[in-house]
């Protein structure tokens, strides 16, 4: 019917000489008439359309032109009235935060190693822990307790379009939740940008406040554990350490009982000393015994009392040598080399043991500190207006995509057509 009522308005249009009244002159049928009336009078008329094949041609052509135009104004001002009327207006709150590490040293001493884009990465690795922790289930569910948000986001304070239908997953809800939580990293600077959009201002920011502290108290206890985690490994190394230590010195104290030695270092330097003064007082008793045998016979008796005393003080030094470097196992190199190698042993795992005290001392303090903290460079805001949805320039957009759209199907169409003529 509405076809047809077209088509004769359009065919009128073509005869100069006649007035349109063809939407006129049906609503006055519709009147007296009624529907079924207005009906059958305009089947008569639209014979003569119906029996000019070029005439219909060209109608329904033009009918079909107008019908794509149609849905296409129809889409784009339903779309418009969607996004200017009825689309719920989101209420962004925004903060700024950093993530400090107490424990690292001085920006200067990490210059170079910024400029690299190594330094930062520490902090970086914080801020992503952050923002995956606030796009958790577990805060949601923490938010969700407080805020009631599962129920707002399914209730009518959101758009038809936009709220979640009523029975919507756990996931669901989730992905939602995180739709409406922005969170972006700036590497330059190391700040993290959280914001949250709600159709209540104040709303947004109470929630946006929450998942701070949230954040503020997670982080600390992040590394807590991460702290009592390597306490108890620094624990562990530390009982080995002392052990082995103990060990290194009982087995000292046992090689030294065993060759009745306090310290074979002095021993060798006694020994030296006694073969040096034996060789002395060898070759002074030599030189004795040249003079003497000057002027003396052989067989008397005080050339035979220093011949004496030379084999006698020879033969000691033979045997102090063979006691500090000859062939048996107890000789005075052989202890002294033994010695020497428990000695380094026992002073290495004393150092170890030192080192390990000293990490020890360390971790246990770094437990009890907050190694990094939460600084709020600005507080949660209290918006002023809407920021979702950017109006003017989603109009702008639907305008030129329904444009667009328009000028790809006008087009197929035109070949299309083409290809059937």
């Amino acid at each position: 019917m509405i076809k047809k009522l077209i088509e004769l308005y359009w065919f009128e249009k073509t005869k100069k000489d006649e007035e349109h009244r063809t939407f006129r002159k049906n609503f006055a049928r519709l009147k007296k008439h009624g529907l079924s009336g207005m009906r059958e009078r305009v089947d008569k008329e639209y014979l003569q359309i119906k029996n000019d094949y070029v005439t219909r041609s060209i109608l329904n052509a033009r009918y079909a032109k107008f019908k794509i135009r149609f849905l296409f104004m129809a889409f784009f001002l339903l779309s418009a009235f969607y996004v200017l009327l009825i689309k719920s207006e989101l209420y962004e709150s925004k903060t700024a935060l950093i993530v400090k590490d107490l424990q690292s040293s001085a920006p200067a001493d990490n210059l170079g190693l910024s400029l690299l884009g190594v330094g930062a990465s520490s902090q970086l690795q914080d801020s992503m822990i952050v923002e995956a922790y606030l796009k958790s289930l577990d805060v949601y569910q923490a938010v969700d307790r407080k805020f009631h948000l599962t129920e707002h986001y399914k209730s009518s304070a959101l758009d038809f379009i936009s709220r979640l239908p009523s029975d919507a997953t756990e996931e669901e809800v989730l992905e939602f939740y995180n739709k409406h939580l922005l969170i972006a990293y700036d590497e330059t600077s190391g700040i993290l940008n959280i914001a949250f959009a709600h159709v209540e201002r104040a709303k947004a920011r109470e929630i946006l406040a929450f998942l701070v502290e949230q954040v503020e108290g997670q982080i600390n206890a992040l590394n807590r554990r991460k702290a009592r985690k390597q306490l108890e490994f620094i624990e562990t190394e530390y009982e080995k350490a002392k052990q082995k230590m103990e060990g290194s010195s009982q087995k000292l104290e046992a090689y030294q009982n065993r060759h009745l030695l306090l310290d074979p270092n002095a021993e060798a330097t006694t020994s030296g000393g006694i073969i040096a003064q034996l060789e002395a007082t060898l070759m002074q008793k030599k030189i004795e015994y040249a003079t003497m045998s000057s002027y003396l016979k052989e067989d008397t008796y005080e050339l035979k009392a220093l011949q004496k005393e030379i084999e006698e003080i020879s033969r000691s030094i033979t045997k102090e040598r063979k006691a500090l470097t000859g062939t048996s196992d107890d000789r005075l190199n052989k202890v002294l080399f033994g010695f020497e190698k428990l000695k380094l042993q026992l002073e290495f795992d004393t150092e170890v043991y030192k080192n390990a005290l000293i990490q020890l001392e360390t971790k246990k303090l770094a437990v009890l500190q907050e190694a990094k903290t939460l600084s709020i460079l600005t507080q949660p805001n209290l918006p002023d207006g809407y920021t979702y949805p950017d109006k003017p320039k989603s109009f702008i957009t639907l305008l030129f995509v329904t444009l667009l759209l328009y000028g790809i199907v006008s087009m197929l169409g035109a070949i299309i057509r083409d290809h059937k003529e």
